[in-house]
């Protein structure tokens, strides 16, 4: 069965029990946490979840570890369910499809802002509230520093990209000339 099948089809399910249980935020932090752990050492987990010889039980305390205290028992009892249908190497995919789904469903928007150096809490919450404004919907803004930039940002929401950023004029500045 195609991978993406699997993971849509496994996510909506998680979704919709996490519904159920009023549990949806939790179990949307909690599968925030373990992409991010998870995109640090694919290679490590991919190996071990997809071991045979690792038990069913070492697998779930490795995921239960990338995401942290707490985890939400939908969520364990979720990834126990994974691990009976020898599904736990594809929860990587489930995650990031139960992401998606959840911030559709909640009308959210996921944007990242890159400064060059870190942001004044003012600042960053008119750059959200612009965002906000801009798109209508909620945001869930991420926030990394590039010291490259010399100064400035560069906002990327979805398909989009705001480059108000020194590196950034600079660049097309050499363009311009080079032309």
């Amino acid at each position: 069965m195609d991978n993406g099948k699997i993971s849509v089809r496994y996510a909506r399910a998680l979704l919709s029990t996490a519904n159920e249980q009023h549990c949806e935020a939790e179990v949307y932090g909690n599968l925030t946490k373990l992409t991010a752990s998870y995109s640090q050492a694919i290679t490590t987990f991919n190996e071990v979840l997809s071991n045979p010889m690792v038990g069913n039980a070492d697998k779930i305390e490795l995921l239960k570890t990338a995401i942290g205290e707490p985890v939400h028992p939908c969520l364990i009892r979720f990834l126990e369910f994974l691990t009976e249908k020898k599904r736990e190497n594809k929860v990587f995919l489930i995650a990031l499809k139960y992401q998606e789904m959840y911030r559709k469903e909640k009308n959210l928007l996921r944007a990242n802002v890159t400064t060059a150096t870190e942001l004044t809490d003012e600042a960053l919450n008119k750059i959200k509230a612009f965002v906000e404004r801009t798109f209508d919907r909620q945001v869930e803004m991420h926030v990394s520093i590039d010291p490259e930039l010399i100064g400035g940002f560069t906002l990327d929401i979805e398909h989009y990209r705001m480059d108000a950023s020194i590196a950034g004029q600079l660049n097309k500045l050499k363009k311009e000339l080079q032309l």
